[in-house]
C-alpha cells in the first residue's frame, strides 16, 4: 500500500467549534460557512484575512472529508457518525478526552487508508527529522508530498500527544502509541504521579548544572516516558498535587520569555519547576 498523507489545511485545534458550526446551522450550508469565517477570523493570526468563499470549500471541508468527520454537499453537509461522537466528548468531557478520541481516530485512518505514516515514524526509531520521513516515502507517496503537506499531517499527531515536534526533529511517543495499540487507557494515581515526579526530576536535576529548576515540558517529557500516559493528563495532575507536604516542596516559577510548554495557575503563566525533598522536621 502506497502512503496517501491528506492533506489537512484547518488546524486540528479548530476541530471542535468547526464541528460545531456544522452542527449547529445544519441544513444551511451559507450559515455553517459564515459561522466557520466569524470563527475563524477570531483565531486565525493571517495577516490578510481568508476569504468566505475558500473557508468551507478549500480549506475546512477537504480537511473534514479526509478526516472522515462530514459527508453530504451544499444544504446537505452534515457530520459524519464519528464527527458527532468527537463533539459529544468535546462538550460533555472535554477537551482531554476529545484528543485521545482523536488519536485513536487518527491511527485507525493512518493504518486504513493513508498507508501508515505513524507505523513508519516508529520503524525508524521514533526520533527522526522531516527530511529523513521525505526521504524514507520518496517514490511512495500518491501524488505530491511537500514538507508543507506532511508538517500540517503531524501537527495533528502532536496536537493529540503522540508526537513532539522540536524544529525539524520529530518524536513519537512510544509508551503512549504502544497503549493505544494495545487499547490500554494508562491510569496514574497522584501518588504514582509525585513518584515518577520526583525521579524523573533527581534524574534530570543534574544537567542543569546545579541550577534546581529545570523546564517544565522537559520533565514532562521525562514523566510521561516513565509512566507511558498522555501529556495532558501530566499538567493536569500537575495542577492538581498538593505543591508542599511533610515530604516535599515543589516551585513553579515564572519564565523571562514567554515558552510554550508552560502551566498556567491562577494568573501566573510558569515554566520552570524545582522539587526539594524535606528531611524529618520538615526542613528543605
Amino acid at each position: 500500500m502506497n502512503y496517501q498523507v491528506p492533506a489537512l489545511k484547518a488546524k486540528a485545534e479548530w476541530l471542535p467549534w468547526t464541528l460545531q458550526c456544522i452542527r449547529d446551522n445544519n441544513g444551511n450550508y451559507k450559515r455553517i460557512e459564515n459561522c466557520i469565517m466569524v470563527k475563524w477570523l477570531n483565531t486565525s493570526r493571517r495577516t490578510k484575512a481568508p476569504s468566505t468563499k475558500n473557508s468551507l470549500r478549500a480549506v475546512f471541508g477537504p480537511t473534514l472529508r479526509h478526516l472522515q468527520l462530514v459527508m453530504g454537499e451544499g444544504d446537505r453537509l452534515e457530520l459524519m457518525s464519528k464527527g458527532r461522537e468527537l463533539l459529544d466528548v468535546y462538550e460533555e468531557e472535554g477537551e482531554i478526552a476529545f484528543k485521545k478520541t482523536l488519536a485513536k481516530h487518527l491511527i485507525k485512518l493512518d493504518r486504513d487508508r493513508w498507508g501508515g505514516l505513524i507505523f513508519e515514524l516508529e520503524r525508524l526509531g521514533g526520533n527522526v527529522t522531516d527530511t529523513q520521513i521525505l526521504n524514507k516515502m520518496e517514490g511512495k507517496q500518491e501524488g505530491q508530498l511537500t514538507k508543507d503537506k506532511l508538517r500540517k499531517a503531524l501537527l495533528y499527531y502532536e496536537y493529540v500527544g503522540l508526537l513532539v515536534i522540536e524544529g525539524e526533529t520529530i518524536k513519537l511517543r512510544k509508551p503512549i502509541f504502544q497503549s493505544l495499540m494495545a487499547g490500554v487507557d494508562v491510569k496514574v494515581s497522584s501518588q504514582q504521579f509525585i513518584e515518577a515526579l520526583i525521579k524523573s526530576y533527581d534524574r534530570l536535576q543534574p544537567e542543569s548544572g546545579g541550577n534546581p529548576y529545570i523546564s517544565i515540558p522537559t520533565l514532562r517529557e521525562g514523566v510521561c516516558e516513565e509512566l507511558g500516559f498522555w501529556p495532558d493528563d501530566f499538567y493536569k495532575l500537575l495542577e492538581e498535587i498538593p505543591k508542599e507536604t511533610s515530604d516535599y516542596l515543589i516551585h513553579l516559577s515564572q519564565p523571562m520569555v514567554r515558552k510554550r510548554g508552560g502551566i498556567r495557575l491562577g494568573d501566573k503563566y510558569l515554566y520552570y519547576i524545582a522539587i526539594y525533598k524535606k528531611k524529618k522536621g520538615g526542613e528543605v
